[in-house]
């Protein structure tokens, strides 16, 4: 009895291990601060702030105006941005290119040189 307990725990945190990828969130306005997308989501959501993301990130969202963001992507990955005036540098494995949705006003979305 107590083995198959012991393997349903083992089988159910696996699974829920697997289950969900990493997901960060900054909210703030005139902020400078680094955040860790370890294979997931970074959500970005303020003005004026500076923010470096490190990755690799599937998805970058970033809503406000005037943030200036720094992100490293996944070979597979999207970046949103709503607002304006949002500047946007990203970086990919090899030729690898991100999916773009930007709606707004002088945003800019570009990979890092």
């Amino acid at each position: 009895m107590r083995t198959m307990m012991l393997i349903c725990t083992v089988l159910a945190t696996a699974t829920l291990s697997g289950a969900s990828a990493a997901q960060t969130t900054f909210e703030g306005a005139g902020q400078e601060s680094r955040l860790d997308c370890d294979g997931g989501e970074a959500h970005i959501t303020g003005a004026s702030n500076r923010i470096t993301v490190d990755g690799p990130c599937e998805l970058l969202s970033v809503e406000g105006a005037g943030n200036i963001v720094s992100v490293d992507l996944s070979a597979k990955s999207a970046i949103r941005v709503v607002g304006s005036s949002n500047r946007i540098t990203w970086r990919a494995p090899e030729k690898a290119r991100p999916r773009i949705s930007s709606t707004g006003a002088g945003n800019s979305i570009r990979r890092a040189q």
